[in-house]
């Protein structure tokens, strides 16, 4: 091997550990997908949309000194009832806050919380949402998570929803939790993996899926059925005839037919683990 080859395969190697660096110093098994063009084509970009109704943005203290950012619709009567909703890869944005109203509207007397888990970054396009979701980090992720579930209080009764990105989140939100949580649904979202991950878990997961995803497959939750199985954690897992993100009415790929049927389940799912009126 001469020198100048020895020199571009060193290159090459640099250059693969480099990304893979990159792509594991986040704080979700689904940022590996964030560079792939066939999972960000798998986004359309959102259309667009204003919220114009309930709630307010707040700020959380961390101890940081970095607050979280969150949107907040509060119960006009004092409630434990708390349901914390996290993103997709798009970021806290209208559509979001459009669907913590849906739910706040749902339900009597209860608080909906979406978490901003991009700091004030909110993507209008592939390209932006690719490095938002890409950017986020462990600590500061996990910093955001236990100061809202704080905010809650100690007499909390906390139900957690995510999509996509979010759906991770959704389930690493209720593990943090412990036994504030009661109630946890994955929306195609990408699952802990080992048994020291989700120890803490008290509450039963619901998960949404769809048969043409080709990230969060059947090999990744069978994956997962089989350590909540290990651990007797409460999961049940529920199939669409749809694609990656057919629940998000801002895409191409929004099923309404699945999406309603899938809400019909998750809300049979709170009603039975989470909500209560008083």
């Amino acid at each position: 091997m001469n020198n100048l080859t020895y020199l571009f395969l060193l290159l090459l190697l640099v250059t693969s550990c480099a990304q893979e660096s990159e792509t594991t110093d986040n704080s979700n098994p689904m940022a590996s997908f964030a560079s792939q063009t066939s999972f960000q084509n798998a986004h359309e970009e959102p259309a667009a949309f204003t919220y114009e109704g309930k709630g307010d943005y707040i700020k959380i203290p961390c101890p940081s000194g970095k607050d979280a950012n969150a949107f907040l619709i509060a119960s006009e009567e004092k409630s434990n009832n708390y349901l914390i909703l996290i993103h997709e890869w798009y970021g806290l944005n209208d559509f979001v806050k459009n669907e913590a109203e849906k739910f706040f509207d749902k339900y009597e007397n209860i608080n909906v919380i979406a978490m901003d888990m991009y700091d004030g970054n909110v993507a209008d396009n592939r390209e932006d949402a690719s490095k938002y979701m890409r950017a986020v980090k462990e600590e500061r992720a996990q910093e955001i998570v236990n100061a809202t579930i704080n905010y809650t209080g100690e007499q909390a009764k906390i139900a957690t929803l995510g999509w996509c990105f979010g759906g991770g989140w959704s389930l690493k939100t209720a593990i943090n939790a412990a036994d504030k949580a009661t109630a946890c649904v994955i929306y195609y979202g990408s699952p802990v993996e080992t048994a020291t991950e989700i120890a803490p878990l008290k509450a039963p997961v619901l998960g949404i899926f769809a048969e043409k995803d080709k990230w969060i497959n059947r090999d990744m939750i069978g994956k997962f059925t089989t350590l909540t199985d290990a651990t007797k954690k409460d999961f049940e897992a529920h199939w669409f005839d749809a694609e990656h993100a057919f629940a998000n009415p801002s895409g191409g790929r929004y099923s309404e037919k699945a999406a309603q049927e899938a809400q019909l389940i998750v809300d049979k799912f709170l009603n039975k683990n989470w909500y209560s009126k008083n």
